[in-house]
């Protein structure tokens, strides 16, 4: 325990002289609904926002309307957070429940807007696994930035067919991220290649098939809050107005749609060489039973009674059998002992003999 808090306060003082000067407040978006895995989810996720050594708030828009579950899971989290209700409710289509996760997070970037929250959007998914480095890094963007991101996207079921050596060779590198020229600005980017899992891709929650992304996902994206705001000093003309985003019912495919010209985007992580998190999709069927917010109420019905457990009692006896067996044994190993003495002794003796004829 004392090794830890030395180690706690050398990161900090390390942070200190070294880290950022003024950090600014990290807005967390996270799109979320009722079902088996939500608390599974989130709880991963708020552990590892409570280790983010910025002011952070936590958004997080619930599809179908809040739940008191979400709402007592927040609760405890012990983060600054806003719980904000979306009509929609959740499809168990995989191709609607991306459109609706869009629609959620426009909807949090209008909260934002709305309530003049400052600091640097961060787009984290219940599901997804994120680096610590990444905070660090998004520290750093001006307007717009884009990240490198893992793509998990296979099942590793039993079934799945056993790949050549060349398919191996030829698989698509699993990352989408900001490609960058020589000189370190963004020259394009780097997509997840889908067409090797064409028709074996799930259509379905909780489908046994791999879960794809759709085109950029919006994980690999961070902004500055204030390209938001209405009015705003320094505001570059190449940021949309949000009020015509998405204002004719058009599906927002990702933070691109944001911006006039997509090639101001900032490329962080050392230009996209560092992957700073890794996109996942693991759910649970739609049918699955399970208690609300995980918590059993009432209690679990008795299968084994305690008095006949499904264990054989142990004695610090061992059983006669196994006594048997042993002395069985230490017989046989004395008997085996016993006669390979005698040959010798008998061969000495008939020396001896000999010798005295002599």
């Amino acid at each position: 325990m004392r090794a830890h808090q030395i180690m706690e306060r050398v990161q900090e003082e390390q942070r200190r002289w070294y880290g950022v000067k003024e950090p600014r407040q990290v807005l967390v978006v996270t799109p979320t609904y009722t079902r088996a895995f939500q608390a599974l989810h989130l709880t991963g996720l708020l552990h590892s926002l409570r280790n983010v050594p910025y002011p952070l708030t936590w958004i997080v828009v619930e599809a179908g309307g809040t739940t008191n579950a979400t709402a007592s899971l927040l609760a405890r989290s012990g983060l600054t957070f806003v719980h904000i209700p979306f009509p929609d409710r959740m499809p168990h289509d995989w191709a609607d429940r991306h459109a609706t996760e869009n629609r959620m997070r426009l909807h949090a970037l209008r909260v934002i807007r709305e309530r003049k929250m400052d600091g640097v959007v961060v787009f984290a998914d219940d599901s997804n696994v994120h680096s610590m480095e990444l905070f660090d890094e998004v520290q750093k963007v001006q307007w717009m930035g884009a990240v490198s991101v893992g793509i998990l996207a296979h099942t590793g079921a039993a079934d799945q067919p056993r790949l050549s050596e060349e398919d191996k060779q030829n698989m698509p590198l699993p990352v989408q991220g900001p490609a960058c020229n020589s000189s370190g600005h963004l020259a394009g980017w780097h997509m997840f290649n889908s067409l090797p899992f064409s028709g074996k891709t799930a259509t379905v929650v909780g489908e046994a098939a791999p879960v794809l992304p759709r085109g950029l996902e919006w994980a690999g994206f961070v902004l500055n809050s204030r390209m938001l705001w209405k009015e705003v000093e320094g505001k570059p003309d190449w940021v949309k107005d949000l009020d015509a985003v998405g204002e004719n019912g058009e599906e927002i495919e990702n933070p691109l749609t944001l911006l006039n010209d997509p090639s101001s985007v900032e490329p962080l992580g050392n230009c996209g060489k560092k992957v700073l998190l890794w996109w996942l999709r693991v759910e649970a069927r739609t049918d699955s039973k399970f208690p609300q917010g995980w918590v059993i109420e009432p209690p679990l019905d008795i299968v084994v009674p305690a008095k006949r457990t499904p264990w054989p009692e142990t004695t610090t006896e061992l059983p006669s059998e196994l006594l048997d067996d042993k002395q069985d044994q230490e017989d046989r190993r004395l008997s085996r002992a016993n006669k390979s003495s005698r040959p010798r002794s008998t061969t000495k003796r008939k020396g001896d003999l000999q010798g005295k004829e002599n």
